[in-house]
């Protein structure tokens, strides 16, 4: 009954957020060839390339918030208001209605995120293509590739001195942690809604209510586990006086970090998601 439940879901969720997404792929196209016009190569024309920028990262701001409101909106449309009354009387147990939930909302926020971080670096190879001189095209491919190069003031790096991990891993790491981001943000919306609904009057002003505590909560709980075990690193690394040595340490104690509590509390949420939902509740 699963299986059905997601089909279900999958038809109804692609009919709104599939044209929002591929937006993504319209604007990231338009900005690739706009990049590699000449319409840029004068002084006159950067206030057009600044209002073309900030029209491209509000533009994804925005897709990236319709995406995840929508999952949350629907989720509470479908389970807790009129819709809900049918959505009970199918012969499937709350849990499988959460689960299909959080799978189809779960793989379209990864793929927002995916398609986000395919766009802007899209863009951004595009612009360092547009912009650089030939002979500087080298020592970008030398610096992707982890090749060491010099700089102006003649020091030797590479990118994997300078980000903490070959380029590889470091893409690898990207994507996980824009996978647990977007799980944790998923889980995170629900259980907010499972706890709003728990309140007699006002519930979804209740959810919103809930929401910003967790929010505040877990932004605490990263930050604390990115910075208290590895403050000496970086404190050391500020007074090494270098700046690649300092995104060294940076990046190579952010992501374990991050990753981890990001997956600890989606655990964590999930659990309490899978109590509340359990519950009898008083549709609206």
């Amino acid at each position: 009954m699963l299986r059905k439940l997601l089909k279900h879901e999958w038809k109804s969720v692609n009919k709104v957020l599939l044209p929002v997404n591929l937006c993504i792929i319209l604007i990231t196209i338009v900005g690739c060839t706009v990049l590699n016009t000449d319409i840029f190569d004068t002084e006159e024309s950067w206030p057009i390339a600044l209002f073309l920028l900030i029209f491209y990262v509000l533009s994804l701001m925005t897709f990236a918030s319709i995406t995840l409101i929508y999952i949350y909106v629907r989720f509470y449309k479908n389970l807790f208001t009129a819709e809900g009354y049918l959505m009970h009387t199918l012969p499937v147990t709350p849990i499988q209605l959460f689960h299909s939930k959080l799978i189809v909302g779960f793989s379209w926020s990864a793929f927002n995120c995916l398609l986000t971080l395919f766009s802007t670096a899209a863009l951004g190879f595009s612009a360092i293509v547009a912009v650089a001189k030939e002979e500087n095209i080298d020592h970008i491919s030398r610096f992707f590739l982890d090749d060491p190069i010099v700089n102006n003031r003649n020091q030797t790096f590479s990118f994997s001195e300078m980000f903490g991990y070959p380029p590889a891993t470091f893409l690898i790491l990207i994507l996980l942690l824009l996978l647990t981001g977007c799980l944790v943000s998923i889980i995170m919306g629900y259980l907010s809604i499972l706890l709003g609904q728990l309140m007699e009057k006002h519930k979804l002003a209740a959810s919103i209510g809930f929401f910003i505590v967790i929010y505040f909560f877990m932004q605490m709980v990263t930050s604390i586990a990115i910075l208290l075990p590895n403050s000496n690193a970086l404190v050391n690394a500020m007074d090494n006086d270098t700046s690649v040595y300092f995104m060294n340490i940076f990046y190579r104690n952010l992501f374990p970090a991050s990753i981890i509590s990001q997956i600890i509390l989606s655990a964590a949420f999930y659990f309490a998601s899978c109590l509340l939902v359990r519950r009898k509740v008083n549709l609206d």
